[in-house]
């Protein structure tokens, strides 16, 4: 038993990995994930911002509203905007505990964290990551070079997938630009850029700048949308 338990902690999924945030190369342990973001990631003033939620603990089907001030985000950097601690039905059966944390949090053990993740970048900088994916879509993406914003969540490994639903709304918590359902990443796993620019993934959410824009009635460097994300639980 002990040979089994050892193997299957040394699957690729569950693997120690590096922290999702931009700039950090912290080497994190999957039951250690939430204690690596309250104690180098958490924003100590983000409890007084309205809507910046940086640790929230949720249910299935609870919506969170988070502010984004796109136009003010690091550019080619992986930030993240918030903490959702996601309380499971079976916790046990579905994900290993969140280990060594402080003792206001004590309460979130058995909750998986879930990461609110953005990047601002550029279809040209993704495409270079992958000289096939240039050669394929050059031409489809040619009028597009412009500024690309990309949303997704991960979180440590689960036994079974979890699906979440991202919304963006102006500021008046209307217009809708789309709303989609995305599966929660393992943030150990890589996938391949090409995948994301051909589509075919089940994870990330993208919208240019002008789709933003026109949200906004314009845009401009302050102008912000709300995103409105919530965990759904397992896929059926």
């Amino acid at each position: 038993m002990e040979e089994s338990a050892s193997s299957e902690e040394s699957t690729p999924d569950k693997q120690a990995a590096v922290c999702p945030v931009g700039d950090c190369q912290a080497v994190v342990k999957h039951t250690h994930l939430l204690r690596h973001m309250i104690s180098e990631h958490l924003d100590p003033r983000a409890g007084a911002l309205p809507f910046q939620l940086r640790l929230r603990e949720v249910t299935s089907g609870q919506r969170t509203l988070l502010m984004l001030t796109y136009r003010q985000l690091v550019v080619d950097h992986d930030q993240c905007l918030a903490v959702l601690n996601w309380s499971s039905d079976s916790p046990f059966d579905l994900m290993e505990p969140q280990l060594d944390l402080p003792p206001c949090h004590q309460g979130l053990t058995y909750h998986l964290p879930v990461l609110v993740m953005v990047c601002r970048t550029t279809w040209k900088a993704l495409l270079r990551q992958d000289v096939e994916a240039v050669a394929r879509n050059s031409r489809d993406l040619a009028s597009e070079w412009g500024t690309v914003y990309l949303l997704w969540l991960v979180s440590p490994y689960t036994r079974r997938a979890i699906y979440a639903n991202l919304a963006v709304l102006n500021s008046q918590l209307q217009g809708i630009v789309r709303r989609n359902r995305r599966r929660v990443r393992n943030f150990a796993s890589r996938m391949p850029i090409s995948q994301f620019i051909n589509g075919l993934d089940p994870f990330f959410v993208s919208l240019n700048e002008d789709q933003l824009d026109e949200l906004c009635d314009g845009g401009g460097d302050h102008s912000s949308v709300f995103l409105e994300v919530t965990i759904v639980g397992e896929g059926q």
